[in-house]
């Protein structure tokens, strides 16, 4: 993830995978308000989310990881599958600790969990709009620290010192 914050994103087709229809209603009335934003249609299951992703060709899906009768790395699995084109921010009540890595390295371009603020989830879909991995300071510095402790044998060349 990138220091610099995230340029407005012109245009932005968003699609919604989540079970619970409330928090999808707040999610699509906060995507709404954002300039170059809007929600082009929202699922609560993989099936239906596929058959959007096919017909409205969103540029991002939000997907949660807890769907009705299925998970949303499933539909990561999916969407890899099918070679369809689309940036998937993983958006879950689940501690990032346990789901983040398993859904970046399912397809995901982002994990954020829903306890954090609005403009975080925001700040979160620009990011990966503009092709970079979205993950927290606390993810990012785990995900640094198992790297620097795996090659703590190896020089920069993967030679063993």
């Amino acid at each position: 993830m990138s220091s610099l914050e995230p340029k407005p994103v012109k245009g932005c087709k968003v699609l919604l995978v989540e079970d619970h229809p409330m928090f999808r209603e707040h999610l699509g009335q906060l995507i709404n308000r954002e300039l170059g934003m809007a929600v082009c249609g929202e699922a609560d299951n993989i099936k239906d989310a596929m058959r959007l992703i096919q017909k409205n060709q969103p540029d991002i899906a939000i997907v949660d990881i807890t769907l009705r009768g299925s998970s949303g790395l499933e539909l990561l699995k999916g969407i890899k599958a099918q070679g369809l084109n689309i940036n998937v921010l993983v958006l879950s009540m689940h501690d990032e600790e346990l789901y983040a890595e398993r859904a970046l390295r399912a397809g995901a371009k982002g994990y954020i969990t829903k306890n954090e603020a609005s403009t975080e989830v925001v700040k979160a879909i620009r990011c990966v709009m503009q092709g970079e991995v979205y993950a927290s300071k606390q993810m990012t510095a785990r995900l640094l620290e198992r790297m620097t402790h795996r090659r703590s044998g190896s020089d920069i060349t993967g030679m063993e010192t």
